[in-house]
């Protein structure tokens, strides 16, 4: 099971990368990791609450740092969840596939620069989500590996 990323645009048409997983589980537990406090937080790398509701918001509690309150931006259970977050709008879409789910993730892009790092990042967590959801616990660090972050660079360099 692998992440599919690449460059492309958001809905709105904004540059973003754009992310693709399938995942050999039903789309009510995908949307369950995505939306409910303790299994969020199993996954992302800070302590999460949601207000999973139309106008409710994420509080992210990083280690170290101040919680954030993001608004979120679009809630369709068991389909949609948007959200703003430090200048990007992220689109986290579910279809059912067969007896499994494919989550598409949009990540709109804020400072380029950072692309191979966002992308680094959101591997690591889509990879960590997998293991959540098959009852493992998550391998990964706190931060992506500058290995994987080295390889994003390279693979979405528009040069």
């Amino acid at each position: 099971m692998s992440t599919e990323v690449r460059l492309g645009t958001d809905p709105q048409g904004a540059p973003a990368l754009l992310f693709t997983r399938r995942y050999p589980h039903p789309r009510s537990a995908v949307w369950n990791a995505l939306t409910e406090d303790d299994m969020l937080s199993r996954w992302f790398p800070a302590d999460a609450r949601v207000d999973a509701r139309e106008g409710g918001t994420l509080t992210l509690a990083f280690p170290g740092g101040e919680p954030e309150v993001v608004p979120i931006t679009g809630f369709d259970p068991p389909r949609l969840l948007a959200f703003h977050w430090s200048g990007e709008d992220l689109r986290w879409t579910l279809e059912e596939d067969g007896r499994g789910c494919v989550l598409r993730l949009s990540n709109t892009i804020d400072d380029p620069e950072w692309t191979a790092n966002t992308a680094a990042g959101w591997d690591t967590c889509l990879t960590d989500l997998a293991a959540v959801l098959d009852g493992r616990a998550p391998e990964s660090g706190p931060l992506p590996d500058e290995e994987l972050v080295e390889y994003y660079r390279a693979a979405l360099s528009t040069d």
